[in-house]
């Protein structure tokens, strides 16, 4: 019970701090471009976890058993990661805090519809509503006041939405096999170099050795605060997690990170919903919430799914 009552807690504070970084990155990325934004949050991050796991190194994770080749998933679910971080950078240059962070969190929607394709696990009842009620929501978070059709930014912040729901998805068919520390840190660094790849070819990464940069106070607390808080600590704690408490408890507590996201765009980023728009909003989070209540009598046949997803 005390170690459930950690798991949740951390996953809350997790959830805070990606919901109110949407407020810095998109500050950030008036400094710098999106892949060399993340190419450095992400490289600082993988340092972080490879000298916290070179000094761990000894110690093994004894509760549970642990699994070697732990590189190629590691990858995979990073590439997931690295998609994810790329349609919502580049979609938050384009929309607003807070519909980025409501439309992120469709991920947790678009879980069981990709199960169902990619395992033919039929989605129930409450999981087809939830989609239905999800799109609605997205449909009145996107219209704004001054036209009808959907903003190029939401557009592309929602193909991040479908990464870190494939995301979510290979993390819990990988994490209760792996050592925590080391697959989160092949991913991390992952995004990182993937990251810093794509600068290179498609930005001017040689703004990292103008002097202004370094001096400026706000890319520097940025950097850390995303590399240390949203990267390193919190794909950690979610890897661990996962492994301590069940899939339905991580997701209702993460359903929270689009509330933080416009609680965060309405203090410091002086952004305001439509009163559709926030009806779009409580749409999408009762169709987050709904798709990840499970009830007790479902919770045995859910165990067995998920156990063939993990031998497939």
């Amino acid at each position: 019970m005390k170690n459930k009552m950690i798991a949740f807690t951390s996953l809350l504070i997790v959830s805070f701090f990606w919901g109110s970084s949407f407020f810095i990155v998109k500050e950030s990325l008036t400094i710098v471009q999106p892949f060399t934004f993340n190419a450095i949050r992400f490289i600082v991050a993988a340092i972080i976890l490879f000298f916290v796991q070179t000094l761990s190194e000894r110690k093994r994770d004894k509760r549970f058993h642990e699994k070697a080749g732990y590189v190629f998933p590691g990858i995979l679910i990073g590439l997931f990661l690295f998609l994810g971080y790329v349609f919502q950078t580049y979609g938050l240059q384009h929309t607003t805090i807070s519909n980025a962070g409501f439309i992120v969190g469709i991920s947790v929607v678009v879980v069981p519809l990709l199960l169902f394709f990619k395992y033919n696990k039929k989605p129930t009842m409450p999981e087809t509503i939830s989609a239905v009620i999800a799109l609605c929501g997205l449909l009145f978070i996107t219209i704004t006041n001054n036209t009808s059709h959907f903003n190029f930014g939401d557009f592309i912040t929602f193909f991040s939405a479908i990464a870190f729901a494939l995301h979510i998805i290979y993390s819990t068919i990988y994490a209760p096999s792996y050592n925590s520390l080391k697959l989160t840190t092949i991913q991390i660094a992952f995004v990182g170099l993937a990251s810093w790849t794509f600068a290179l070819v498609f930005e001017d990464w040689q703004v990292i050795f103008n002097q202004e940069l370094w001096t400026n106070k706000f890319f520097i607390f940025s950097i850390l605060f995303t590399a240390l808080f949203c990267t390193a600590l919190a794909f950690f704690i979610q890897m661990f997690a996962q492994r301590t408490i069940s899939a339905t408890e991580v997701g209702i507590i993460l359903a929270t990170e689009p509330v933080f996201a416009a609680i965060a765009g309405y203090y410091y980023g002086g952004e305001r919903l439509t009163e559709i728009g926030l009806i779009g909003c409580i749409l999408i989070l009762a169709s987050i919430i709904l798709t990840q209540l499970k009830l007790k009598k479902h919770k045995h046949e859910q165990y067995k799914d998920e156990k063939t997803i993990h031998k497939m």
